[in-house]
């Protein structure tokens, strides 16, 4: 692999109770169904704030009334927080030599805020938001769109998400779907995709190990630093076995 590109809520921080929580009462005061933060995480994936408010509501929202949901969000996006070693993971991807991404259904907007409130906006070389493409995921156009900013083809990438539709969005784009499992998201079916239990599986599942050389110094193994095993090797454990 040369690249690894994330999605955002759920993936590398720990956001999806609190932009839900913002959606179901923006949703609520604008005049729409009372509709619980389980219920907004299962529709979200229309795409962004404004395709989102618009699903529920049933109705295009004005500008304003997207001003509404930002009230809701805003003050709460200082607490939010990457998952607990994300930011070591980040390093650890950057020093294996491969380049990082990020792909969200979040517009650029909240994406921008979020990413550096987590402290974290700066490890990316690219970041791709849901308003900036024409087709939400699990279309690849976000993906694509980002693997051309970066130079890197898509075989060479890594997509790392904990929805369905990130690991669609990576089969569709010709890259490897990774389900980060920690997002702890209900509904990713069972299958060929590698999935990783916590942060630090993901460079577990893409780099090669090191083999000792007999002056005692570490050696990637293999034909180079990063290497695409079959399914069944990359797979730490099924979907029902893991805890």
């Amino acid at each position: 692999m040369r690249a690894v590109v994330f999605d955002m809520d759920g993936t590398l921080l720990d956001s999806v109770p609190t932009v839900s929580r913002a959606y179901a009462d923006a949703i609520r005061s604008l005049g729409g169904p009372p509709v619980s933060p389980d219920e907004v995480v299962a529709g979200w994936h229309v795409g962004h704030t404004e395709l989102v408010l618009a699903h529920f509501l049933g109705r295009t929202c004005d500008p304003a009334e997207v001003e509404r949901f930002h009230a809701y969000l805003d003050p709460a996006v200082a607490e939010l927080r990457p998952f607990p070693g994300i930011p070591a993971l980040l390093d650890e991807v950057a020093d294996a030599g491969m380049r990082l991404g990020v792909f969200t259904a979040a517009t650029r907007r909240v994406a921008s805020s979020m990413l550096a409130a987590a402290g974290i906006d700066a490890l990316f070389d690219v970041v791709i938001a849901g308003d900036e493409v024409d087709r939400p995921k699990p279309a690849p156009d976000g993906l694509l769109l980002a693997l051309r900013q970066l130079g890197v083809p898509a075989e060479a990438t890594a997509y790392v998400g904990d929805a369905e539709v990130d690991l669609d969005c990576a089969n569709a784009a010709g890259s490897l779907g990774v389900h980060a499992r920690w997002g702890a998201r209900a509904g990713v079916r069972a299958g060929a995709h590698p999935v990783a239990a916590r942060p630090h599986d993901v460079l577990s599942l893409l780099v090669t190990p090191r083999r000792r050389t007999g002056d005692g110094t570490a050696r990637q193994g293999g034909s180079g630093t990063v290497s695409r095993r079959s399914a069944d090797q990359l797979k730490l454990a099924s979907e029902d076995g893991q805890s």
